[in-house]
């Protein structure tokens, strides 16, 4: 059972988060925030006599299931941190999912505040936030991930550059030579840009749905991501396809590997990673927050996996990652 009599859904792009920004736009974002708000919602929906509110923007559209479900609005030119400290309080927990870039994520997990907040603390939203420092922290902890310029370990044919706090693959690039590769990094850079620079893994690209709960950390599925590269190096993200609910002891290994180098990670969030045969996968990035692999999760498992959210126990900040050392790097 949960404690909560009420909850508010913000999910950053249909609530009108993008407005003003080059991405407003973009129906794919769009209709990935769409999907992973309307899961939520009908997973919310279920749970008797819990009254849920959602966040909306004046042309989003709510699915038909979502009847009982109330809608608030920020006002007019009010900003997204602004909108959720001043609505927080009404609610006993607020569901928040927002893109890491620029500090988005964290900055909304401040308004809202640790007691509300349902998902990652402050701490685990920063360091992921961060592929850079999301490498050195899981590499610290004997996580396989992508070595980086600094520290090559063995050639490579490929790197990648990349936002260092980018979602999905927006304004990914792979280069075949390092030197190219630099040139894009430094040039980043000097635009003012947080970008990062690390090696391309050959394998399959795949993500964990993951929760971590009372019970401990458990694997809920192991998705395949659809990844493109055109013929100039611009690399894309289609979408994602579930594979399985039984993931293999080594990726629930890992699963533990990761919560352990960053324990504020909590309820639901998601690990992006690179399968090789009869080598350890890579972690490329963790997600501290919903994934694009929730929809429609609740389903195909047969349970509710937002009541099991609600009844989890609250994020606590934690500074226990602090005394352990960002440094080391595997190879990938």
């Amino acid at each position: 059972m949960t404690d909560a009599a009420s909850v508010l859904v913000y999910e950053f792009i249909t609530a009108g988060g993008l407005t003003g920004s080059p991405d407003a736009d973009d129906a794919s974002l769009l209709a990935q925030g769409a999907a992973m708000r309307n899961a939520m919602l009908e997973d919310l929906a279920a749970i008797p006599g819990l009254a849920v509110a959602c966040a909306t923007s004046p042309a989003d559209e709510l699915p038909a299931s979502a009847g009982n479900v109330v809608r608030v609005r920020p006002i007019t030119g009010e900003a997204p941190v602004d909108f959720l400290r001043r609505i927080s309080p009404q609610f006993d927990r607020v569901w928040v999912v927002a893109p890491e870039s620029g500090g988005t994520l964290g900055r909304l997990q401040a308004a809202v505040g640790p007691q509300r907040w349902l998902g990652a603390d402050a701490d685990a939203i920063r360091v992921a936030s961060s592929k850079r420092a999301t490498r050195r922290r899981l590499a610290a902890f004997g996580v396989a991930v992508p070595c980086d310029s600094d520290r090559p370990l063995a050639p490579h044919t490929a790197w990648v550059v990349k936002p260092d706090d980018g979602i999905g693959a927006q304004c990914v690039r792979l280069h075949d030579e390092l030197t190219e590769a630099w040139r894009d990094f430094a040039g980043r850079l000097g635009r003012g840009q947080a970008a990062t620079l690390e090696a391309w893994v050959e394998g399959t690209a795949m993500s964990l749905s993951v929760l971590s709960g009372a019970n401990g950390v458990e694997v809920l599925s192991l998705n395949r991501q659809a990844i493109e590269v055109d013929d100039r190096g611009h690399v894309a993200y289609r979408g994602v396809e579930h594979q399985s609910a039984c993931a293999g002891s080594d990726l629930h290994d890992l699963a533990q590997q990761v919560q352990l180098a960053i324990p504020g990670l909590s309820g639901y969030w998601g690990i992006d990673l690179v399968l090789r045969e009869q080598r350890r996968p890579v972690v490329v990035e963790v997600n501290p927050r919903l994934t694009c692999a929730y929809a429609g999760l609740s389903a195909r498992l047969g349970r509710n996996i937002a009541a099991e959210l609600l009844a989890g126990p609250r994020s606590e900040p934690t500074a226990a990652a602090e005394r352990h050392p960002e440094s080391g790097i595997v190879g990938g």
